[in-house]
């Protein structure tokens, strides 16, 4: 069921998730003075917390919700429920309903996470399938970013809050109409379900987990949580240190924006690094982040301090890729697995900036040293990370027959053998 349409649709569900998550997030200031009056910093700050609070908090239950409903369900009733809420919320009298209103939304959309692992669950080549996901959400925050400031720009930004509810009701009958919602019969008998009938996996019905599946899954979500608090700990206050060292405000958004553009360029050649290193290609990328990040902490200059920004994006974006392969060989592409590596995930985003807050109080660089440190170490332990349960930590060829793949010379075949799915899982413990 490598059907391209119903694909679309759950790329479509994740820059939705993008959309919910990015959007209003820069001008949240600007928002709630013009709607509420409230000029105070701190509100800001307590309404990002809640909502990241609120994230942490509903992702695994989102995971356990995965193991009896099918995307279909999870994800139509999940956007029918973000478009009631975002009506609430434009029509909110108060801060404080807005910000409780918004973290219930913040609950439901958290849902839509596990749309990523259902689209790789349901195709046959996962680097080309991460590569994409990869440019959907850094182009989903460009186009994201620019929604959020049409939006502020309106005489009344309630009516742009409204009318975005417009998008999750199409979403949800496109959804309604296209993604599956049957469980295949043939799961029992040992041959894989359906892609995406569940949510995140395209294989048979899990089993209780193992000692070495677990392991495996501990070791990738501190992997996540290292690299994510990482890439983080550095955007907080990156604008303030460049001014720092001379250079002007517009120059340092530009600055503050180039990693996000060197992800862009190198992600076209995420699949020859891959073939090229593979299961070396992450800690290569970690490696790559850390010498970026550590130019830019002694960077003497604006020459190097681009140079260093450059050489962070480009490690960023071979390492997103490289790490998301990781994760997709342990999970499995399911999505109980997937919604703890996502948990995680969203708990650097609460741990980040409390570091970078006392990291640059004692001085606006050291966040840059702490980001090039973490990287540096995770770029060591990498090489003893497992790719799957069980698997060999070496760069061995693919273990099974190139034939055994048929996915991998006819990727539109609607229903894959058996054998087609263990030959993927055998091919990606390179990873």
């Amino acid at each position: 069921m490598n059907n391209p349409s119903f694909r679309r649709l759950y790329l479509l569900v994740v820059v939705m998730h993008v959309v919910s998550d990015v959007a209003l997030s820069p001008f949240y200031p600007q928002l709630f003075e013009r709607l509420f009056g409230v000029t105070d910093v701190a509100a800001t700050g307590t309404y990002i917390w809640v909502c990241r609070v609120t994230a942490l908090t509903a992702m695994p239950l989102w995971g356990l919700v995965a193991r009896r409903l099918t995307m279909a369900s999870l994800v139509t009733w999940g956007l029918v429920a973000a478009a009631v809420l975002e009506v609430a919320i434009a029509l909110s009298p108060t801060f404080t309903a807005f910000t409780a209103l918004s973290a219930v939304q913040v609950a439901v959309t958290m849902s839509f996470a596990l749309a990523y692992p259902a689209f790789v669950g349901s195709g046959g080549d996962r680097l080309r399938d991460v590569t994409v996901y990869a440019y959907v959400i850094n182009v989903g925050i460009v186009g994201a970013t620019v929604l959020g400031a049409a939006i502020i720009a309106l005489p009344d930004p309630r009516w742009g809050i409204a009318s975005c509810a417009l998008l999750y009701l199409a979403l949800a009958v496109l959804c309604h109409r296209h993604l599956p919602r049957r469980a295949a019969p043939s799961a029992e008998a040992g041959t894989p379900a359906a892609p995406d009938t569940r949510a995140g996996t395209g294989a048979a019905p899990s089993t209780r987990p193992g000692a070495r599946t677990l392991a495996a899954l501990a070791a990738v979500c501190a992997a996540v949580l290292a690299a994510e608090t990482a890439r983080l700990v550095v955007r907080p206050f990156f604008t303030v240190y460049a001014e720092e060292t001379g250079v002007d405000p517009a120059l340092s958004a530009g600055l503050f924006l180039l990693p996000q553009l060197t992800v862009l360029a190198v992600l076209p050649l995420a699949g020859r690094a891959h073939a090229l290193l593979g299961r070396a290609l992450l800690p290569a990328a970690c490696a790559l982040a850390a010498a970026g990040l550590l130019v830019q902490f002694l960077a003497p200059g604006l020459g190097l301090l681009a140079l260093g920004r450059v050489v962070f994006g480009a490690g960023l974006g071979l390492g997103h890729v490289a790490l998301d392969l990781r994760v997709f060989a342990v999970t499995r592409a399911r999505g109980p697995a997937f919604a703890a590596v996502e948990t995680v995930r969203v708990s650097a985003t609460l741990l980040s900036p409390v570091l970078a807050t006392g990291l640059a109080s004692a001085g606006l660089g050291l966040p840059l040293a702490a980001g090039a440190a973490l990287f540096a170490v995770l770029s060591l332990l990498l090489i003893a990370l497992p790719s799957a349960p069980g698997a060999p930590r070496t760069n061995a060829p693919d273990p099974a027959p190139a034939p055994a793949d048929p996915s991998s010379h006819h990727p539109s075949h609607p229903t894959p053998p058996a054998p087609s799915a263990r030959a993927r899982e055998e091919r990606d413990q390179h990873v």
